[in-house]
This record gives structure tokens, sequence and C-alpha cells, in this order.
């Protein structure tokens, strides 16, 4: 059977669509999971192998990128979205911003305003893997330069803390659209299952290194 990714859906998300096709290119079932189908009970975020939770807005940034669905996330779907942290997850842009407000990497980090008071849009953004970076979702392509859009306008990393994460992705020297303290343009949980980033593979996977992102999560969610 093809594994099974559950995106998650929320009022604002705008890039569920591409979402889906990067992972329907690798393989993989991918299916919409509606936020108030699973506040009422009539889905599960747990029941596939993968999680991913994609860009946009959410609940329109009101109160703070990603703040209002993290709530609802901890609030009344924690035992499901700690279940979904022992697979493999993809947090994209606004998806990582919530992520990190429902404290999937720890205590002591944020995603602020970005350093030049805008929003950026840089469709040819550079990205460096960290080479020592254990991401499932990274695996085998370290130091290799990924080329994907950046647009946001809070997804300046910052952090007091490193316990719970480790640098996935750094920007080039000279070519970081945010002010992301150390370059950091992505971070993966200490197990490597979880990836966060503010920028948008999906949106380019018509070059072959950003579709192979999607393609390592579906082979460890098989293996």
């Amino acid at each position: 059977m093809r594994p099974s990714v559950n995106v998650l859906y929320i009022p604002g998300t705008n890039c569920h669509e591409e979402t889906l096709r990067a992972f329907a290119r690798v393989g993989a079932g991918a299916r919409l999971r509606f936020i108030d189908d699973l506040v009422a009970g009539r889905t599960r975020l747990d029941d596939a192998d993968l999680l991913c939770i994609p860009g946009g807005f959410s609940f329109g940034d009101h109160l703070g990128a990603g703040r209002v669905a993290a709530l609802i996330l901890r609030a009344r779907l924690r035992e499901q979205i700690d279940e979904c942290m022992r697979r493999p997850m993809l947090c994209i842009c606004n998806g990582f911003q919530i992520a990190v407000r429902s404290g999937c990497f720890g205590a002591g980090i944020a995603l602020t305003d970005n350093l030049c008071g805008t929003f950026r849009n840089v469709p040819e953004q550079p990205h460096v893997i960290d080479p020592e970076s254990g991401s499932i979702w990274l695996r085998g392509m370290g130091s290799q330069t990924l080329v994907f859009p950046c647009a946001h306008a809070e997804g300046r990393f910052v952090f007091r803390k490193t316990a719970g994460w480790t640098p996935a992705l750094h920007y080039p020297e000279g070519a970081n659209p945010d002010g992301s303290m150390d370059n950091i343009a992505g971070i993966a949980t200490l197990d490597g299952l979880i990836l966060g980033l503010m920028n948008h593979p999906e949106r380019a996977i018509q070059r072959s290194a950003n579709l192979t992102i999607f393609e390592n999560g579906v082979r460890a969610a098989s293996a």
C-alpha cells in the first residue's frame, strides 16, 4: 500500500494544492484533513503515516502568525498531534509557525517579523543543507544547495535555547531574506522526524532536488 499523508487544512491555508501534488508525485496517498472535522471528531489527524502542515495564513494570522491554529492543536487535539510527532512531519511556512507555537521543537525559539519589517518575496532563494543534519527529510542531501521560493513576513528565526532542535538548512552568507539568527532557514527535531522551514519547496518541484525532500519523507514512512 502507498504511504498515506494527512495535509492539514485551516481557514487561510493556501499552499495545500501544491503540497498534495508534491506528495502524489512521489507515490504517496495524500488527502486533506479539515480542522473543523478534526475538532468535531469526524476525522483524525493521526490516521496517516505522515503529517504535513502547509503554508498560508491560518485564521488570517490574527493574534500572530500560527497562534490561533497552534492553540487549537494543543487545546483540542493534543493527543493526536503528540502521536503525529512520533512519525515523519513536514511543516512549511505557516505550518512551521504553527509547529513552533505548538511546541513541536521545544521552548526558547520563535519566528518573528522579518528584520526588514516587510513581506519578502524571493522566487529563487538558495538554501544550503546542513551536512550534520539528521533529518530524514534531507537524508543523503548534505551540503547541497536547494533553490525554492521565499514568501513570508514573519520568518525571522530567533532562539534562546537549542535543546529540542538542530539546524537543517541555512541561508548562504549575504542571502538571508529575513534576518534569521545564524542564517538558519530550517530546523529538525533531534530524532530527525520533524522538519520545519519557512520557504516553499512544494512550489518548485520541477527541480528534482526539491522533490527529493518529499520522496525522503515517504521513503522513511515506508521503512
